[in-house]
């Protein structure tokens, strides 16, 4: 496969901390409520979105199976809002996330790819450049909740790149 080489390594929230947040049980802070039933993890994650007063959007999305070698030729970012990922049934999915230079534009040979676990889920920030979700293994379904503009164009950008990423799996 051509194109820029990257090892795809497992999610950790440290290292995608640059992009978003790694949501999962077991971190932030626990409290212990329904009447004793059950753990509340506090502090994961925030939604965030820059325009006024538009309601978030929530929808599914249902994603073929694809497998690793994977080659990313597009990019896509969302300037005024976060977006949220949250795996139904996945059992692993690819994340591709790419750091913006001084004028905004994607810096593809900076690409870091993770492979998330089906217990994690991802919040990209406003303006994070990153590849359309990949599920790995099986087809899957997940949650996505961010903001919206009206128009939708306003918070979807999009960047074909020059020459794909190919993501491989680390060893």
């Amino acid at each position: 496969m051509s194109g820029i080489p990257i090892a795809a390594r497992p999610l950790d929230p440290a290292a995608f901390a640059p992009f978003g947040e790694v949501i999962q049980a077991g971190l932030g802070t626990v409290s212990r409520v329904n009447d004793g039933r059950a753990d509340r993890f506090d502090g994961v994650g925030r939604l965030e979105r820059s325009m006024g007063d538009t309601a978030p959007t929530i929808a599914v999305y249902r994603i073929d199976a694809s497998d690793l070698p994977h080659r990313v030729p597009l990019l896509e970012r969302h300037p005024l809002s976060s977006q949220l990922f949250v795996p139904m049934n996945a059992a692993r999915y690819l994340v591709v996330a790419v750091p913006s230079d001084a004028d905004g534009l994607p810096v593809p040979e900076r690409a870091e790819a993770f492979l998330a676990a089906g217990n994690q889920s991802i919040n990209y920030r406003p303006g994070v450049w990153h590849c359309p979700l990949v599920a790995l293994d099986r087809p899957a379904d997940f949650v996505m909740v961010m903001g919206r503009a009206f128009d939708a164009s306003a918070d979807c950008e999009f960047f074909d790149l020059p020459e794909p990423i190919a993501v491989g799996q680390a060893s």
